[in-house]
């Protein structure tokens, strides 16, 4: 008798746990669905996706900065827009992280990039040099830029990368109207300001 009241609330216990899981994910899936890029995309008349079931794919652009294309991994939600003449496309999305315990866990994080035309890849972090790891340490290009990034400091302020066709920042947290336009306005000057030789430069 004793072994069957256990049996009984051990299901009870499973029952509960099942439901408040196929709660949260439900709740999940709607928040997903409400995200303020479907509004946005509405407005500048681009396309969104929930994060969820078929999407149309981005014109341009990868997912995370590491730089894992978004094909990869559906379940980001994202907007494409033009800011100007530039498509631009915005992501939530998520970073595993090891915790002091040694789990892993994620946080948010957005990306903002804009389309640029091809080139070499580029790496602008801030406190240290220009970084351009598709070409030789001495290359005249890699000099050029170091010279241009000394002459514009304003854009020395955060990790940018520039490859895939994109320019890319991104930061910690959800992305809102205000980041995701200042970062795309952000990109855009950087895209229109860098030297014209970088884009005459065909890629490897």
């Amino acid at each position: 008798m004793e072994t069957l009241f256990v049996i009984g609330l051990l299901v009870v216990v499973a029952a509960i746990a099942a439901a408040i899981w196929w709660r949260s994910q439900k709740k999940f899936a709607t928040s997903r669905e409400e995200h303020w890029f479907k509004a946005f995309a509405a407005e500048r008349r681009g396309t969104f996706h929930s994060g969820s079931g078929a999407a149309p794919a981005p014109s341009f652009g990868v997912v995370h900065p590491t730089g894992r294309p978004l094909a990869d991994w559906p379940q980001e939600t994202w907007v494409e827009f033009r800011l100007g003449d530039r498509p631009v496309l915005a992501i939530d999305t998520q970073e595993s992280y090891r915790h002091f315990d040694d789990h892993t866990y994620f946080r948010d994080v957005h990306v903002t990039q804009v389309r640029v035309p091809p080139c070499p890849e580029l790496r602008i972090v801030p406190g240290k040099t220009l970084v351009m790891p598709t070409l030789p340490p001495d290359s005249r290009l890699a000099e050029e830029l170091a010279r241009w990034l000394a002459a514009n400091p304003r854009f020395s302020g955060r990790d940018v990368v520039v490859e895939h066709g994109s320019a890319r920042t991104w930061g910690q947290g959800c992305a809102t109207r205000e980041n995701v336009t200042a970062e795309a306005g952000y990109l855009a000057e950087l895209a229109d300001t860098l030297p014209a030789v970088l884009w005459a430069h065909s890629p490897r």
